[in-house]
């Protein structure tokens, strides 16, 4: 119960840091994005790179941290890389291509379906269709 409890804890902060992310992207404060990315990666001791190069059942091992909270911690990250991609409009297709990719995989691997990983996957669709 206790690992619950701090899984749970863990991506509610994190769920915070994403949430500022997005209400900082369009305003003065949009320079403290990298910042807050960069805290998120720290958290779940995880790169941009280990999420656009590992395989998504690899991903999910690794942040299962022996809690079984992997596809929390996977989504959370996955949230990261897609308002990274904002920030790296060169990158930004293959970065939100992966993001949707990763989506899909937890979408079917998790036991929950989730009406907001279905809007997320549509927001990426239609971003796509703008790049």
């Amino acid at each position: 119960m206790l690992r619950r409890d701090f899984i749970m804890v863990q991506i509610e902060e994190l769920g915070k840091v994403i949430a500022q992310i997005i209400s900082f992207r369009n305003t003065s404060s949009a320079h403290r994005i990298p910042e807050l990315i960069q805290d998120v990666h720290d958290t779940l001791d995880i790169s941009r790179d280990f999420l656009m190069n590992t395989a998504p059942d690899d991903i999910r091992r690794f942040l299962d941290k022996e809690d079984s909270g992997g596809i929390l911690r996977m989504e959370i990250a996955v949230k990261a890389l897609m308002e990274e991609s904002y920030l790296l409009p060169d990158q930004q297709r293959g970065m939100l291509l992966r993001a949707k990719e990763l989506l899909e995989y937890i979408q079917q691997t998790d036991k929950t379906f989730s009406l907001e990983r279905i809007a997320l996957i549509k927001g990426i669709e239609d971003a796509l269709k703008e790049i």
